[in-house]
This record gives structure tokens, sequence and C-alpha cells, in this order.
């Protein structure tokens, strides 16, 4: 199916009661919300800002999401579901990337991006603390971004660029385990039973892993499917329903061989 008559939008994200959506006009850039049916529709940023990757807070009150300004670090925002000034959250020392709230809505957990920076294995997992600003780094995540908070609170789910594999930690033995090989942005279920990820390459799919016993299947195979945006091929979302939602490419291509003669 598609939402609000197909527009062209990605990086789409449901309020946790399923009203409301958030997403990323593309080519854009922009942040707008609305409900689920396209009414009370409203721009949440305007250029030169490009969002990327818009969470909801539990509460639904604001949405986190991380943006290029032209001549900044890319940095981590808020901004009121409600529109309204943006507001930062960090010092930015470096480029940030794909901020993803703690059930409670007092945390965000964040990476930096690592194909931005020049030492990416240096860097890793951080959780930030709303009220104090105080950040601390998730033990032994050197080299592992796009962290994703689980809805119960037990997990935290990241990518590692050494070996493009999801990477689970647990927070009551404070250590990361490997899932599967994967890429892209993680999504979690409501249950708290699995991830979501991509699998890439030439028979590309969106498919999950139950965390309980490491099975994995395929939900959507993508192949054949153009996908657009500038995340195309590494972002995806998950529908109130559990569906996954792409930005598809439905423009047509021709190809044409032409005879050159010079005078």
């Amino acid at each position: 199916m598609s939402y609000l008559g197909g527009i062209s939008a990605e990086g789409v994200d449901f309020s946790k009661d399923g009203q409301w959506m958030a997403y990323v006009a593309f080519p854009e850039g922009t942040l707008w919300r609305s409900r689920l049916d396209g009414s009370d529709r409203l721009q949440l940023t305007s250029p030169p800002i490009r969002a990327q990757v818009p969470r909801w807070s539990p509460d639904g009150t604001r949405i986190s999401f991380s943006a290029f300004d032209p001549g900044k670090p890319k940095r981590i925002y808020l901004v009121s579901s409600n529109g309204g000034a943006l507001q930062t959250v960090t010092e930015a020392r470096y480029q940030e990337l794909a901020p993803s709230w703690s059930p409670d809505g007092e945390h965000l957990v964040f990476s930096y991006a690592p194909f931005l920076e020049k030492a990416p294995d240096s860097l890793g997992v951080f959780i930030l603390n709303l009220e104090t600003r105080k950040v601390e780094k998730v033990p032994d995540s050197e080299g592992f971004f796009a962290p994703l908070w689980s809805s119960g609170g037990q997990y935290l789910s990241a990518l590692s660029t050494r070996s493009q594999s999801v990477m689970l930690f647990e927070f009551k033995t404070k250590l990361w385990t490997q899932l599967t090989e994967g890429w892209g942005f993680s999504q979690g279920s409501s249950d708290e039973r699995y991830i979501y990820y991509l699998r890439y390459g030439k028979d590309a799919a969106v498919m999950r892993i139950r965390i309980s016993d490491r099975k994995s299947e395929e939900v959507a195979n993508l192949k054949g499917v153009r996908q657009a945006g500038l995340l195309a091929g590494i972002a995806f979302s998950l529908a109130p329903d559990g569906s996954p939602v792409v930005l598809r490419d439905i423009g047509t291509q021709e190809i044409y061989s032409l005879d050159w003669k010079t005078p």
C-alpha cells in the first residue's frame, strides 16, 4: 500500500499510538508530520537544513532527527511535534547520526557518522541524558553506528562497520553479541522479539531475526525494487502493523545508442 497518496518521502516513522507519522520529503529534505490519512500536515523544518531518520518520542510530543546544515557538523535536533524552534542537545564534536529514544523518553542513544569521520573505529555508540546533557559511551561499541533502543528497554541494536553485522547489546549483561550479517538502519518490533534489518546485494530483502533463538526469515523481497531517497538501500521503516515501508522509484529509464560522426 502507499501512504499519503504515494508522496515522495523517506525516513517515515510512526508515533507509538499509530495515529501520526513523521517523514522527510524527498528530494527537499524537509521534515513533516501528519496523520496517517494526510490530514493535519505540518512542516517542521526548512532549508537549508536537510533532515534524516526522524523518531517520535514515546509520548508523541517531540521528534528527534539528525540533519545536515551546510558548513556545520551533522547534528542531532529535537522539535515539538506541533512545530517551533529546533533544539540542539549536544556539543557536536563529530558528525552525529541516528538518535533513538529510550522507552521512558528521558534518554537518546546515538552514534557518530563513521563514513564522515577520519577515524571511525575510535567512535561508537553513546547515550545522552536529556535532562543533564551528560553523554556516556556504551561499553565496547567502537566501530558501531546507527543504534536503536528496543521498545521494552532491554536491548540496543547497532551496525558494525568492521563486519557489516547487526550487533545486540543487552543492558543486563552489558555485553555485545553478533546477531546476523546485515546492513542498514535496523528496526525493532513493538513486542521486543524481533530485529528487522536489510539483506544487502543482488538478492536484497527486508529480513527479521528472532532474538530468542537467532532465527532469521525474509519479510519482504526487494529484488527488482528501485529504491529512492538519500538513504536508499540503507534505511527502511516499519508501519504500525509491521509492514516494511520504503521509498520506491517508479520513474522510467531509457537507454539510447547514438552513432556520432565528427565533421
